[in-house]
């Protein structure tokens, strides 16, 4: 990477006075004046450059530091080390340069840093750009995110559901482009079809988005009526997607290409689960938990009974003498984690159902019991 020959550029000596330097720049200014070439793309860059060439030859003290700079890159040292972060790279003298470029931009790590860096060297180390601004690229649309709520047993099993989607849709009038139809977009009149505008602050030329195109590089004069100029339009679509098995509340999917329209493509679609309460069934990470009610025959002299899962249904045995609050297992009957792919289990909590009321004849019988027992009561 090269240091910019300021003195070539204006074509003069390095012995040069400041009076040569001001009627070498005063001729060529005048010679590449943007006015001189109207939409002369590469009159205006030499401008630009014979502008920047005369803003540090004609300072005493950037002058100065530009001196130090070039004796350095005489003397070897490599630049393309130096990079932005105020090495020194392979540079062997006791020269500082990130004090150089502190004194000249305001310190080393400012935010305008970057762009005098970029100024003063030719093909400098932009991060992932090419040297000359050019129009912004069309950007693709916003992401949309819609909540929905699913029943439980879904949640478990899985399946299917329909989603309605309000987005924004290319403008079925203008097609997209925003101009009304008969007409299309004109190059921006202020950075003439770059998206940026350059300006000197402190001495240097400084680039950023041209206000007028906001870096687009065309500008819409007639504008499209339905849309007003921007292109999309208010639509809902309805999409049908895949519940995953064992999806819990707060989960967000990601459908990409159904978000909002832009001319860079369409954004992506998330969509947040809400997992409705069951009845019957709580959820405690993977393992379902379920409340077993069995009568008192059942409880004690032990029986089977079925439970109806989301997926379908499970025999569980209850032993004689089940206690109320007994938890009884079956492996793998819970519900699936959709990062691991493994299931919990279903969890059976007996609840012993007592009778509320009781004939002459079944009360006899359980005082019976309770004496055979010598159960007080």
């Amino acid at each position: 990477m090269q240091l910019k020959d300021y003195y070539k550029i204006l074509g003069v000596s390095e012995k040069a006075g400041d009076d040569e330097i001001k009627k070498a720049f005063r001729q060529l200014a005048k010679k590449y004046h943007p006015d001189a070439h109207p939409g002369d793309k590469a009159a205006e860059e030499r401008f630009k450059e014979i502008s920047e060439a005369y803003e540090v030859l004609s300072n005493p003290q950037k002058k100065a530091q530009y001196e130090k700079l070039k004796q350095a890159q005489a003397g070897g040292y490599d630049f393309s080390n130096f990079g932005r972060n105020g090495q020194n790279g392979n540079y062997q003298g006791n020269m500082d340069f990130s004090s150089i470029f502190g004194d000249m931009f305001g310190g080393g790590k400012s935010g305008g840093f970057s762009d005098i860096f970029d100024m003063f060297f030719e093909n400098g180390p932009r991060r992932g750009g090419s040297q000359r601004s050019r129009a912004a690229a069309p950007q693709k649309g916003e992401d949309v995110t819609v909540r929905i709520k699913i029943p439980f047993d879904l949640s478990i099993k899985g399946g299917e559901t329909i989603v309605k989607v309000p987005r924004d849709s290319q403008c079925t009038l203008c097609n997209g482009t925003g101009a009304a139809p008969g007409t299309s977009s004109q190059t921006c009149p202020s950075c003439g079809g770059s998206g940026s505008i350059h300006f000197s602050q402190g001495g240097f030329m400084i680039n950023k988005p041209c206000p007028k195109c906001e870096g687009r590089g065309t500008v819409i004069n007639t504008p499209c009526i339905k849309c007003a100029g921007l292109g999309t339009e208010k639509d809902t679509e309805k999409i049908r997607i895949k519940i995953p098995q064992g999806i819990t509340d707060g989960t967000k999917i990601k459908i990409s290409g159904h978000g909002d329209y832009a001319k860079g493509g369409r954004g992506d679609l998330y969509v947040i689960f809400a997992v409705e309460h069951s009845p019957l069934f709580e959820r405690r990470g993977d393992d379902l938990y379920y409340g077993a009610v069995v009568n008192l025959a059942q409880a004690m002299l032990g029986s089977e009974t079925e439970i109806t899962l989301p997926d379908g249904a499970v025999k569980i045995k209850i032993p004689a003498g089940a206690q109320p609050g007994t938890a009884l297992r079956l492996k793998g009957k819970g519900a699936k984690n959709i990062s691991t792919g493994k299931t919990g289990d279903l969890i059976a909590v007996i609840n012993v159902e007592i009778p509320s009321k009781l004939t002459a004849k079944e009360k006899k019988l359980v005082e019976e019991l309770a004496k055979s027992k010598e159960m007080k009561y």
